[in-house]
């Protein structure tokens, strides 16, 4: 044996493959130490790349500083390290510019322009190769690790990523609470008081995990941290550095062997930085579904959105909590054949079977849900049903033997809750979930999940998610979902995707006199409720209330023949913690929803988005000291280029029509 097979020998497959990794790039030539940079294509938005001092990036906007020097890296079991030592060896520039259709998204036809960085790199102490993959659009910049096929080595394991986002300054910000299924609040404070240790469980030393995204409101922008294209790896987390700034954490495996284990070749998920003049702008922004993967299962006919009724609001508690004794708990045939009927008379498409038609075995339903009565009515009225499982008892039975046999009943789709993670494994079992699913022609919604990703482009059939804390937090006397709270979703949480917030509360309250006492109440102006169906995005809007509450209420009619996925979408007003005003154009009608925090509000609003003409506009409002419940019904005609004032009670909202005459 020669000394270099004798030295080879006794070598893990990831540190044989150094040797081989020398021989690669020995040829290439090492640029010297310099910054790089890519412009995005109206050339606001940079990112610039330099080894001078280590692997770091920062970005610029408007030629100010955004984000100052930060770190890159990545970290593997074994000792090994790419980034700190790394040099860069070559960069390579390209540009696009296209389109892309998005038939359930806030915006059908999807501008796409970008100009792209390649940068190779190779580490400076075994000379492996490695890159990062740079891209810079009009409303943001993004990059992710590129992980080249490694001669002498397949497989790694990824134990940590040395991403960080360094601030200009110690700007204002908002980011998620911590939370294992991103049902999280978004406290405002600057960006060092981001808590490096663990507020909420108390364990020394622990990471603060704090849920994507993190808004940050600098001088001259807005920007949001997020991630696209999240696939088989870990999600991401956003930890405090003391500074201002955050680091990069990831969900640990579910077995404990480090973060990620993969094989070469390999790409991380995007790092994103969304970018605005306004706040206003990250509303806007389609990058995150840009970056993601395109559709695998094609864009099938069987993906319908559209509204679906929901009884497990007040009807489908569980009787054993001590505060529903003595209630009629109903959740049964009765109440379900009530709600399809209700659904098919506001021409609703679905009506979704919650919790408790089951215990354990998905194919032996409990005797007080009769399925195939239901199926029936549904099938008579033109309704169809989504169906709640556990994803405990789902990977029991099997996905697929569990899909067939729903889609055989004649299921539309079906709601998947209690994953509370996003461990590479929780990822990757969503993955083989919707693409199974799909294979049934079932549309999917998962509750206890992450927050989005992108992953509606690639899979289609993943109509809405959870990831929130919504409306149903109210019935559970958590007092969570306030004024503040719902006001900032659209500029937090709502910047990421599909928002199964479940709105439509007709028991509306003050915040002072709001009770956790069923039936579920909200905090807030029916208004308020009417503009969360314009104002918060979910292609399977699931409004929450019950047929009595709607049924002759003022502006129940809202709710008839509303779109949930939209032509076009413009962001009015939106201020962090304040107020929201979104319009969304459906066709060749405008809708547009306002809201504000626990101060009553005046705006005032430029409806140049409307198309020139004469349009009528009936709308929806708060009645001036009035009762939370109390709406005001109006038509007027208006022109383009015209303004509405529009005043917001405390905690209110308004919800309006346009029409072209």
């Amino acid at each position: 044996m020669n000394h270099t097979a004798a030295m080879t020998s006794c070598l893990s497959p990831f540190a044989k493959a150094a040797i081989s990794w020398v021989i690669v790039v020995a040829a290439a030539t090492h640029l010297s130490a310099a910054e790089h940079r890519v412009a995005s294509p109206d050339g606001k938005n940079v990112f610039v790349i330099s080894d001078a001092k280590g692997l770091a990036w920062r970005a610029e906007a408007d030629g100010k500083p955004l984000i100052a020097e930060s770190p890159l890296g990545l970290v593997f079991k074994g000792g090994i390290t790419f980034g700190p030592d790394a040099k860069i060896v070559s960069v390579e520039h390209s540009e696009h510019s296209g389109s892309w259709i998005n038939s359930v998204g806030k915006r059908r036809m999807v501008p796409e322009a970008w100009r792209e960085m390649r940068v190779s790199l190779v580490d400076g102490k075994r000379s492996r190769p490695f890159g990062l993959i740079v891209r810079a659009s009009d409303d943001g910049l993004a990059f992710r690790y590129d992980l080249p096929v490694q001669p002498g080595a397949q497989d790694f394991v990824l134990e940590r990523e040395l991403t960080e986002f360094r601030f200009a300054a110690d700007h204002r910000c908002w980011i998620g609470s911590e939370s294992n299924c991103a049902e999280s609040v978004y406290p405002g404070r600057r960006l060092s008081e981001i808590p490096v240790t663990s507020e909420t469980k108390g364990k020394a030393g622990k990471p603060f995990e704090g849920v994507l995204p993190l808004l940050v409101e600098t001088p001259g922008r807005f920007v949001a941290i997020a991630e696209s294209d999240l696939l088989d790896w870990a999600g991401m987390f956003l930890s405090g550095t003391g500074l201002p700034g955050v680091r990069v954490a990831l969900a640990p495996r579910e077995d404990g062997n480090g973060v990620v284990v993969s094989s070469f070749p390999r790409k991380s998920p995007w790092r994103v930085i969304l970018i605005g003049e306004r706040a206003g702008d990250l509303i806007e922004s389609d990058l995150i579904e840009t970056l993601a993967t395109p559709s695998r299962i094609g864009q099938p006919e069987w993906i319908k959105p559209g509204i679906c009724a929901w009884d497990a609001w007040w009807t489908g508690v569980n009787p054993s909590q001590p505060k529903f004794k003595g209630l009629e708990c109903r959740g049964d045939t009765r109440s379900h054949l009530e709600y399809i009927d209700f659904a098919a008379e506001m021409g609703w498409p679905y009506q979704l079977v919650d919790w408790f038609w089951y215990k354990g075995d998905l194919a032996k339903p409990l005797p007080h849900v009769d399925l195939p009565a239901l199926f029936a009515r549904a099938s008579d009225k033109g309704v169809r049903l989504f169906i709640w499982m556990h994803s405990k008892d789902l990977k029991a039975m099997g996905e697929d033997k569990a899909f067939e046999m729903i889609s055989k009943w004649g299921a539309a789709g079906v709601k998947i809750d209690f994953m509370e993670s996003d461990s590479q494994e929780t990822v990757r079992w969503y993955e083989q979930t919707l693409e199974k699913a799909a294979r049934h022609a079932l549309m999917v919604v998962f509750h206890g999940c992450y927050k989005p990703t992108g992953r509606a482009r690639t899979y289609p059939n993943y109509i809405t998610q959870e990831g929130v804390l919504g409306n149903e937090s109210n019935k559970y006397g958590k007092n969570q979902c306030t004024p503040a709270h719902t006001v900032m979703l659209p500029l937090t949480r709502g910047l990421l995707g599909p928002m199964d917030f479940t709105p439509g509360g007709f028991l509306n309250r003050a915040e002072k006199d709001w009770t956790d006492a069923p039936p579920a109440q909200v905090i807030g102006t029916r208004a308020r409720q009417l503009a969360m169906g314009v104002v918060y995005f979910s292609p399977l809007l699931v409004l929450c209330d019950s047929p009595a509450n709607y049924r002759g209420q003022a502006g129940s009619e809202v709710y008839r023949g509303l779109p949930t996925v939209w032509d076009e979408t413009v962001a009015l007003q939106a201020e962090p913690g304040r107020v929201v005003a979104i319009a969304r154009r459906s066709g060749e009608r405008w809708y547009l929803g306002a809201m504000n925090e626990a101060e009553p509000a005046t705006i005032d609003l430029d409806l140049g988005f409307l198309g020139d003409g004469r349009w009528t506009v009936r709308s929806f409002s708060d009645k001036p000291g009035g009762r939370p419940a109390d709406v005001v019904e109006k038509s007027a005609q208006l022109l383009r280029g015209d303004r509405l004032d529009v005043h917001l009670e405390p905690a209110g909202g308004f919800a309006a029509v346009f029409e072209r005459n």
